[in-house]
């Protein structure tokens, strides 16, 4: 099972003891690990990491399905930032992407486990009460990062005596005093900040996660899974590898920011005699026009820019799954991106065209206008179409009727009252395909004062006497139509990666990324639809019945657009003026600029990225393939300046 290693340490090794033991309770079985932090809502990040250790881990390692076992786990440390709300919107998401887990637990259920390790950790001399502030703490490593460039630069030997000036005043004190100090510490005796447990580490190795973390803080805030028993809360650091150990996980699975934290995992599992799990990272999911910040996430939805967790222009799983990205969808682009160590931005529309691809082929279709604009048939007389509604799946027979009356409407994308070339909607004296009905030519159009159309006035050609053949093919609705509100989205932000900016609230678009069409029209095929129900409106997009309907009106979110954005209503030449923007756009890009956004950290002379957005140095092969894509960019700018 070698397929899932990254760096490796000696320390990593496990006895043959701790081997057999670990058999022993797995029985045979690979277990993995999902384990969110229930400080907010759950993202499309995090689906990506559940697609890994539910399901893609064991693929790669060749797991039989009766032997795979993943714990869910909260990863609850943090009472002040973590809710009820959150720890149950979590349990939602993770069955409503339908993976199941082998069992549910809390870090905050090991407390008393992970208490006695830490009185373990001091009675070895490997942990010690320190009195430091934060402040205090962070100016004793701006020494120490000092200490180690100086051993790059000029040679520097860190001795204990060198070292000394970087140490806590606290790191030596005796073991009895440490237990005392740890006890006030648990007994609540110290304020917030005026204590805490640190473990005594190794300031000289270079990475800064051994220089004495913090294992134990200070916190009068009772825990919303077990109450107030604790006033002193593990962090993070000191909790996750325990708790690894403890479940005897096989493969603890990461984010590539966690990588440096490999050492002091390793370190801390060894002090402890513990089994040891196999650690692996991967890249964290970067996608563009979308942030999976929980930070900015939560300002978004604070300041009301949005209108909650689950709006639909989020990269929440409450409002993908409101825009209509079902489970299936979330999953299937979880799987096409795949897993792997390389860090990289993936672009949205892959996510599009997922949904478009599952869509298609299971939502049913219906007819409807956004902007309608009314149209009279001058010769009117009944006629019942008959409209199927499964057109892509001829083994599907199902139908609907929809009665062309004498007052029908399109959408005003549809109408001109001018006529051009290279439109294909109904304008004075042009005829068009009414779906699923005739020939209809347009003979009139009434406008308002500001030359808009509010009316069209044609007639049919019932039996194609004419033989006409017209090249536009337009949907429509009945005068019984239902009125609905349509809500159309598009990119939260004006650009595609916000990169390392302090004024990212700037590049919001709150304009246009929500369209809300409040007089939209829909056949009355779908009057029965509940939300979540999908559909494909005819020539618009796939769309989502929204939780705000009623029984009197529905509400529908767009999910994307149809794979061909340009419709036969829209002008030929407006596309391909569109498509020479963005090809000029790309052309005056300068190549040293291309790479310069958050998804990287460092880059060399001629703006080639050398390490990710965490710090981590590229792989050659990484590097090498950024390199011939800035060669790319450099030819395509060069030839047009």
């Amino acid at each position: 099972m070698s397929q899932l290693q990254a760096r490796m340490l000696d320390v990593m090794k496990n006895s043959d003891k701790k081997l057999q033991e670990h058999a022993t309770v797995n029985q045979g079985y690979v277990v993995t690990r999902f384990p969110p932090e229930p400080n907010g809502y759950l993202h499309v990040g995090h689906a990506k990491s559940m697609s890994m250790n539910f399901s893609q881990a064991f693929d790669t390692l060749g797991v039989p399905m009766d032997k795979r076992r993943t714990i869910f786990r909260y990863d609850d440390t943090n009472p002040e930032a973590e809710s009820q709300e959150y720890i149950q919107a979590i349990r939602a998401n993770v069955d409503w992407l339908g993976w199941k887990p082998w069992k549910t637990t809390y870090s905050s259920e090991y407390f008393d486990q992970l208490y006695d390790f830490a009185i373990q950790l001091i009675k070895k001399g490997r942990a010690y009460v320190c009195y430091q502030s934060k402040a205090e703490i962070e100016a004793c490593r701006t020494i120490l990062r000092d200490l180690h460039g100086r051993v790059a630069s000029e040679g520097l030997v860190l001795t204990p005596k060198v070292l000394a000036a970087a140490e806590s005043p606290y790191r030596n004190r005796s073991v009895a005093e440490n237990l005392l100090h740890f006890e006030k510490m648990r007994r609540g005796e110290y304020a917030e900040g005026e204590a805490s447990l640190r473990l005594k580490m190794q300031l000289e190795s270079p990475n800064p996660n051994m220089w004495d973390f913090v294992a134990y803080r200070i916190k009068f805030v009772p825990h919303p899974h077990i109450g107030d028993k604790w006033c002193i809360y593990p962090t993070y650091d000191y909790t996750h590898c325990i708790v690894d150990a403890l479940e005897h996980i096989d493969y603890s699975i990461c984010t590539l920011e966690f990588e440096t934290r490999r050492e002091s995992y390793y370190w801390l599992l060894d002090q402890l005699d513990l089994y040891k799990p196999m650690v692996y990272e991967f890249a964290r999911l970067n996608m563009t026009y979308t942030v999976m910040s929980k930070r900015k996430l939560l300002k978004l939805v604070t300041k009301g820019i949005v209108r909650g967790w689950d709006d639909p222009r989020l990269s929440t799983l409450n409002g993908l799954k409101r825009r209509g990205f079902s489970a299936r969808i979330l999953n299937a682009f979880c799987k096409e991106i795949g897993v792997t160590r390389t860090q990289s931005t993936i672009e949205i529309e892959r996510l599009y065209a997922v949904a478009r691809n599952i869509l298609g082929d299971e939502s049913p279709r219906a007819m409807a206008v956004l902007d309608p604009v009314k149209c009279v048939i001058e010769n009117a007389q009944p006629l019942e179409c008959i409209v199927p509604v499964y057109p892509q799946d001829k083994s599907r027979t199902e139908t609907h009727t929809l009665n062309l009356t004498k007052e029908f409407y399109l959408d005003r994308t549809d109408v001109r009252a001018e006529d051009v070339a290279d439109f294909f909607g109904a304008a004075p004296q042009k005829s068009v395909r009414l779906k699923y009905a005739g020939i209809f030519t347009c003979t009139s159009v009434v406008t308002d004062a500001k030359g808009q159309v509010t009316q069209v006035n044609g007639t049919m050609d019932w039996k194609n006497e004419k033989g006409l053949n017209p090249k536009g093919t337009l949907t429509w609705v009945p005068s019984t139509a239902k009125q609905c509100e349509v809500r159309v989205y598009s990119h939260l932000f004006t650009v595609p990666e916000l990169g390392a900016v302090d004024d990212w609230e700037s590049l919001i678009d709150s304009k246009n990324s929500e369209k809300v069409y409040t007089n939209a029209l829909v056949d009355d095929s779908i009057s029965s639809s509940k939300p979540l129900d999908t559909f494909q409106f005819e020539r618009i997009g796939y769309f989502v019945v929204d939780q705000d309907s009623n029984a009197q009106r529905k509400v529908f979110n767009q999910t994307v657009a149809l794979k061909d954005a340009t419709t036969p209503t829209v002008s030929r030449k407006e596309e391909q003026m569109r498509q020479l923007a963005e090809k000029q756009a790309k052309m005056s890009l300068k190549p040293q600029e291309m790479f310069k956004t958050a998804a990287y950290s460092a880059w060399d002379a001629q703006g080639v990225p050398t390490h990710d957005a965490q710090g981590t140095a590229l792989t050659k092969s990484a590097i090498k393939k950024l390199q011939k894509e800035w060669g790319k960019q450099k030819k395509l700018y060069e030839s047009n300046n």
